[in-house]
């Protein structure tokens, strides 16, 4: 027993020294070529952890950034499992160690370009006077490595291509990096370096002035916006080492060419089916590099060396004999090249159908054999062993009932020759019992003698996600419509093309409403619309459309229609543009019907008409009044003078108090009467509106009050940026004048005013808004609704002089330019702010500044 223990234990460990030390631990190692310093690399390709480790279940997956002679001492030590580098270290890795095949190509994402080829640059300071390769010769060249593609193989085998000697062409300084390369060109140590592409141009990205340097014999290839110097090789191919499993393999390579990676120019991070790198090893061979240093030698050369002249001796048969041999090396090579190539294209297929997730079927027509991949088995959740061996009616098996008849017309229709190919979406069952969705592809690829189908192949692609998506959308549509359905107009949108097709992709059934035409009767021509829009109103529809497709500002409209049942109604239009990238717009908006609307302001303006004619009538009443009563006035205080003087020695106290109050009440009512004409003269003595600067009538009204000012020791400041405006001018002055004289007048007797008349523009150039802040005695706020109406007063004549009439006259000076004005104050004894606002208009916004800005 104790033996059979010592043998399962010695077993044990075996088995576990002969897991590779990448993987014993469960965890993965990526290496990448650090190209670049470490940490810049480190961080572009950090990203890819995280998708590996999701296609490989959570596993841990490490990044190491390591130099080229690093990356192969740790594929040596088995520390990785998979390889990231440049595709002529790739090349070395896979014939001299147990490196796999390219299994994605990197893509270089470069002014919108996604790249998945790169080439060498060749870089000469403009001051050294090397315009071509051949003035490279004798010359000491910075390059980052010869063990570089980009930056010393693709240039090197650009001077084999043109006849000239790579090796004692030039003496070659290397400095480990492409920035180091950039750094000494830039500081003036060497006159020309090797560099790959999109290094210059990631130093301009970067903010460094590279103007002193300038490209040596540039070349051009299509769709390759980056500056170089040679030809195209492929990007950096993605490997793994042997000892990884092809499940993990599969995953990895699946979900990098899934991903939709990390965008950004020249750090971007993308990956592509793997490329043809026959071009690096045609160049490899050419150059005699690792692998390819030694070629080997023809068959003539051995025989000559081993017998010397004795071939020559029988030239007849050696002739003969030569050229059989030669002629079946020829022969020998070319199929070896085309078997290469023919592996290279199955080993990329394989690499697609496993990046895309497919399963793949082949099915004999007449016998209803089948051979299914591992992953058709994956999809309903089996192991192909599981469910093997495979007829047509295994798949019959896991097809929904309801889908079998459909599939059939589709087959019945494709062996006809009514479609090209049988394509389907079906339900199938999964192991666990719920339906996931297959779209079903393929078609025939050989018929018998008699012309009947025999086999067929292509491929099952599991579209369960999109199925969803495609439900959830349909619900969220549905839903908008409900919410559509209640609004009262309609949603819409308009698309318009530069060649005058117009439609209306999606408009809610509210359409109908607006114009009487059906959703689906203008989702492809919008002409029906259109056609009911009224004739004068539809250039100013098309005016508004034009500009704001032109300025991709917000479209609004009010216009009439032709409804077939209502009549002619009006329409309110709100639009936002959307530009497309095909150079078309659509404007996603809605449309209501604001016929009730629009009758009842056309009432209102009737209504302000009459009102606006109500009050100048009044005006003048007022005016009339108030001048014919001041005669009677004048004659009650003249005879009440006369009086005073004529019976002064006859008259008692009592007299002449009495005479006192006549006379002082008709001096009252005279006041009363004045100041009622002031305010009936507002808007129609005064000058027209015109453009001024609002300053010049402050100003004024100042230079009015000066006396007043000076007596009482007020402090009046001004601030902010006065613009021009459209008024009347003495309007403006009396506006100021009554405001100031009152901020001076109502103040406590032992203080000094202190005034601020501060100017700001409102939001969105609306206007101007002015402050006039004092100091004064403040008016409580249940009082200051009353302040502005005609013959109010808070105080009594014996407290403050007036009548009552001042800022009823402001009031209407104010409104009577498009304005506001309100009064606001902490409270009793606390100050008082008159706040007025004035509207801008289009006529003061072509005149000069302010004088006093």
């Amino acid at each position: 027993m104790r033996r059979c223990i010592l043998k399962l234990c010695l077993t044990l460990l075996l088995a576990l020294s002969a897991v590779p030390p990448a993987i014993a631990d469960d965890a993965v190692t990526l290496g990448v070529f650090a190209y670049r310093e470490a940490e810049e690399v480190e961080a572009r390709f950090s990203p890819l952890t995280e998708v590996m480790s999701a296609a490989l279940e959570g596993r841990e997956v490490r990044l190491e950034v390591l130099d080229l002679e690093a990356l192969d001492a740790a594929v040596d030590a088995g520390r990785l499992d998979f390889v990231l580098t440049n595709p002529r270290h790739a090349l070395s890795l896979r014939a001299e160690r147990r490196v796999g095949g390219e299994l994605v190509t990197l893509l270089r994402h470069e002014q919108d370009h996604e790249l998945a080829y790169l080439a060498g640059v060749v870089l000469a300071r403009r001051d050294a006077g090397i315009h071509d390769l051949e003035a490279l010769k004798g010359q000491t060249i910075a390059i980052p490595g010869q063990r570089f593609l980009g930056g010393f193989m693709a240039q090197a085998h650009e001077l084999y291509q043109r006849g000239i000697a790579p090796y004692g062409f030039a003496e070659y300084r290397e400095l480990s990096a492409h920035d180091a390369v950039m750094r000494a060109l830039l500081d003036g140590e060497v006159v020309a370096g090797f560099v790959r592409s999109g290094i210059l141009e990631d130093w301009q990205r970067r903010g460094h002035d590279v103007s002193s340097l300038e490209v040596v014999s540039p070349r051009q290839h299509d769709g390759f916006p980056l500056a170089h110097s040679t030809g195209l090789y492929p990007e950096w191919p993605l490997t793994a080492l042997a000892h990884v499993p092809e499940d993990d393999v599969r995953r990895v390579a699946g979900a990098l060419l899934g991903w939709e990676g990390v965008a950004g120019d020249g750090e971007g991070l993308r990956f592509a089916p793997p490329k043809d790198y026959l071009a690096v090893e045609q160049a490899a061979r050419a150059l005699r590099i690792t692998p390819f240093a030694v070629e080997p030698r023809s068959l003539l050369a051995e025989l000559h060396d081993r017998y010397g002249l004795l071939v020559w001796l029988v030239p007849i048969l050696s002739i003969a004999l030569l050229a059989a041999m030669v002629g079946l090396i020829l022969l020998y090579r070319r199929q070896s090249l085309l078997n290469r190539h023919l592996e290279q294209e199955r080993q990329a297929l394989e690499q697609i159908l496993w990046g895309t997730a497919a399963g793949t079927w082949q099915w004999n027509v007449q016998t209803g054999e089948t051979r299914f991949n591992a992953r058709w088995a994956e999809m309903v959740g089996y192991h192909l062993e599981e469910i093997s061996p495979t007829t047509i009616e295994t798949w019959m098996a896991f097809c929904h009932d309801d889908d079998l008849a459909r599939s059939n017309a589709q087959l019945e229709a494709h062996f006809a020759g009514q479609r090209d190919r049988y394509d389907i979406e079906v339900r199938m069952r999964h192991r666990d019992g719920h339906w996931i969705w297959v779209q079903d592809r393929g078609r025939v690829i050989s018929w018998d003698e008699a012309g009947e189908p025999l086999w067929m192949a292509g491929t099952h692609t599991d579209i369960t996600p999109r199925k969803e998506a495609e439900l959830r959308a349909a619900e969220l549509i549905a839903q908008m419509r409900k919410h559509a359905a209640l609004l009262p107009g309609a949603l819409y949108q308009y698309w318009q093309h530069p060649d005058g097709r117009r439609a209306f992709p999606y408009a809610s059934d509210g359409i109908e409403a607006i114009y009487g035409v059906l959703p689906e009767a203008i989702r492809e021509d919008a002409a029906p619309v259109f056609a009911v829009l009224a004739s004068d109103d539809v250039p100013q529809v098309a005016e508004t459309i034009a500009r704001s497709e032109r300025e991709l500002t917000l479209w609004r409209a009010t216009f009439r229609a032709n409804h077939p049942e209502k009549g002619t109604i009006w329409v309110e239009g709100i639009a936002m543009p959307e530009r497309l990238e095909d150079g078309s717009t659509i404007w996603h908006g809605y449309l209501r019907d604001v016929t009730g609307e629009h009758a009842t302001q056309r009432q209102l303006m009737a209504s302000r008409e009459a009102l606006e004619r109500s009050n100048q009538e009044l005006e003048q009443f007022a005016y009339a009044a108030s001048h014919d009563l001041r005669q009677p006035l004048r004659m009650v205080t003249s005879y009440a003078q006369l009086l005073e003087r004529h019976l002064a020695d006859k008259l008692d106290d009592d007299g002449r108090t009495m005479l006192h109050y006549m006379r002082d009440g008709a001096q009252r009512m005279d006041g009363m009467l004045l100041s009622l004409l002031d305010y009936s003269r507002v808007g129609r003595k005064g000058q027209p509106l015109q453009p001024m600067a609002l300053r010049d009538a402050l100003d004024e009204a100042l230079h009015f009050l000066a006396p007043e000012i000076r007596e009482a020791e007020a402090q009046v400041e001004v601030t902010g940026e006065w613009p021009r405006v459209v008024a009347s001018p003495d309007e403006m002055t009396r506006l100021f004048q009554n405001l100031l004289s009152n901020a001076i007048k109502y103040r406590a007797p032992d203080q000094a005013p202190e005034i601020t008349v501060a100017v700001e523009a409102l939001p969105e150039s609306a206007g101007w808004q002015v402050n006039i802040r004092d100091n004064g005695i403040g008016i409580a706020a249940d009082q200051q609704g009353r302040l502005f109406q005609v013959f109010q007063r808070l105080h009594t004549r014996e407290q403050y002089a007036g009548t009552g009439v001042g800022l009823a006259i402001c009031r209407k000076i104010v409104e009577r330019h498009g304005g506001e004005i309100r009064l606001e104050s902490p409270g009793e004894g606390q100050g008082s702010t008159v706040i007025l606002t004035l509207p801008a208009r289009a006529e003061a916004s072509t005149a000069e500044g302010s004088d006093h800005g």
